[in-house]
């Protein structure tokens, strides 16, 4: 039976299987191109080509048909207007990942090509096309070539339910019929990690690479073999990926992550500077998770790190939103770990002018002018907390410790019992609540407050019994021990 030609599996697939076209792109000329298009194929019939300018309204649509479990195929520009559209790539695959894409784009580079298929994309299509080179890249992508597809699928569904060892099976009849298939090669590598024959995947994963050097799984796969064996082959196989595809910024930081392991600083910064760049340009969504990734990376090893990338996060920002308070708390913390609290309070001040009533950037501003010893200003900043939300610290050990602390220390005895009382609420063994509890307690005892009358008089009493303070010898000066404090909780947002 000869294969069905392309024209006849884009048919069926618009009309047997009603399935839809989606089209982001302001490209207005191609739109019209791409309809005539369709329109030889099927001849003219509506709902079957639905064209956007609009990224949210292109995505709306695409989960509208997820949810609908109508099958469609996403043609996307490579640029919308003067912006890259890898942020609507990534979220798309994210919220629908079997849905199928094809990238168009004047200019096909290797290293965009490579990105792309790391996206998920199924396609890249080069402008201008000519009317049956877009029907071909468009079954392609609908329905890839049936030799081994069955075969590949089947041993994919095996390895999803882990069962390695049929997998193993569907892999050898892969391999027969095609020995240097590098997704063959791929699927078996992956069936024999699950068995427990690291060596023999590796190998696998070697072949497949050889067979098909653009092919990223092997690569990928080889990097995460060699991670897990802490081999320094790993950072060997990652950089062998980030020259094939330079765009990807996760792993330009995977890259960082090695250096600091291996205490090379310098190395580090220079490849999160990239990934943080090529984030910047390429995908500027995904800047924040990003970000907040290299600095669980380096705040331990290099904080001076982790405080230059969150500052460059916040200062490229146009507009800054409620979404980029992590940023600045947790920036305000580094820099208090630094003892760098003026800094600190500076960077919660302007966190205070996007969220004014946020009260953990009250508490964490207050945990840094405490800091500086700045005692008052920092019972304001808890106060202030605690008027937004009289119960922020419910539930936290170390936030209601630290007010009822600063409290204590203020001589707000009454004000510090609650504190403590919740601590041990929660931590009934907590030593260090208790014995502020029984000190806030015996202090309320030993000064307890004074009647009026027991005022008046003693006003009185004062009147006339005046002592000339200047006539006085000066006591001798004692050396102040400094009390050792314990390490402060923030509260992250």
């Amino acid at each position: 039976m000869p294969p069905e030609s392309p024209d006849q599996i884009v048919r069926d697939f618009l009309d047997k299987d009603e399935g839809v076209i989606v089209y982001l792109s302001d490209d207005f000329v191609f739109t019209r191109a791409l309809r005539n298009i369709v329109s030889r194929v099927i001849g003219l019939r509506g709902e079957t080509l639905l064209p956007y300018s609009s990224t949210e309204a292109a995505l709306n649509k695409c989960l509208e048909l997820r949810d609908a479990e109508t099958p469609c195929v996403v043609f996307v520009e490579r640029m919308i207007g003067s912006q890259p559209s890898t942020d609507f790539i990534i979220r798309l695959k994210k919220e629908f990942p079997d849905v199928t894409m094809i990238v168009l784009t004047w200019e096909a580079t290797h290293e965009t090509v490579a990105y792309f298929f790391e996206l998920g994309v199924s396609r890249v299509l080069v402008k201008p096309a000519s009317a049956n080179k877009v029907i071909e890249e468009l079954a392609a992508a609908i329905a890839p070539p049936v030799e081994l597809r069955q075969h590949l699928e089947r041993c994919a569904e095996l390895l999803e339910n882990r069962e390695y060892d049929e997998a193993l099976e569907a892999s050898d009849r892969i391999l027969m019929i095609r020995p240097d298939s590098a997704r063959g090669l791929v699927l078996r590598g992956d069936a024999l990690m699950g068995v427990g024959r690291t060596d023999s995947a590796i190998q696998c994963y070697m072949a497949a690479h050889e067979a098909k050097p653009i092919f990223m799984a092997p690569l990928i796969r080889l990097a995460g073999a060699f991670r897990d064996m802490e081999d320094e082959r790993a950072l060997a196989y990652l950089k062998e990926l980030d020259d094939i595809s330079p765009l990807n910024p996760e792993r330009k930081v995977d890259i960082a992550e090695h250096h600091l392991r291996q205490g090379e600083h310098d190395k580090a910064e220079e490849y999160l500077d990239r990934g943080i760049s090529v984030a910047e340009r390429e995908a500027t969504s995904i800047v924040g998770d990003l970000t907040q990734r290299i600095v669980d990376a380096v705040s331990a090893i290099a904080p001076n790190l982790a405080v230059k990338y969150l500052n460059r996060v916040i200062d490229t920002k146009r507009v800054l939103g409620r979404d980029d308070l992590i940023h600045f708390n947790r920036l305000g913390i580094i820099l208090r770990g630094e003892g760098r609290w003026e800094e600190a309070v500076e960077v919660y001040g302007k966190a205070l002018t996007i969220a004014p009533e946020d009260p953990v950037i009250h508490y964490n501003m207050g945990l840094a002018l405490w800091e500086g010893n700045q005692r008052t200003p920092a019972m304001d900043s808890f106060e202030n907390a605690l008027r937004i939300d009289p119960g922020f610290y419910i539930g936290s050990v170390g936030a209601a410790l630290n007010v009822g602390s600063l409290y204590l220390d203020l001589r707000q005895y009454d004000d510090a019992i609650p504190f403590f009382e919740h601590v041990l609420d929660i931590d009934p063994d907590n030593s260090l609540a208790r014995r502020k509890l029984d000190e806030a307690h015996d202090r309320t005892k030993l000064a307890p407050e004074p009647s009026p009358e027991e005022s008046f008089a003693m006003s009185l009493a004062e009147e006339e019994d005046v002592i000339d303070l200047d006539s006085l010898p000066e006591p001798p000066k004692k050396k102040k021990k400094k009390k050792k404090r314990r390490p402060f909780t923030n509260l992250e947002l």
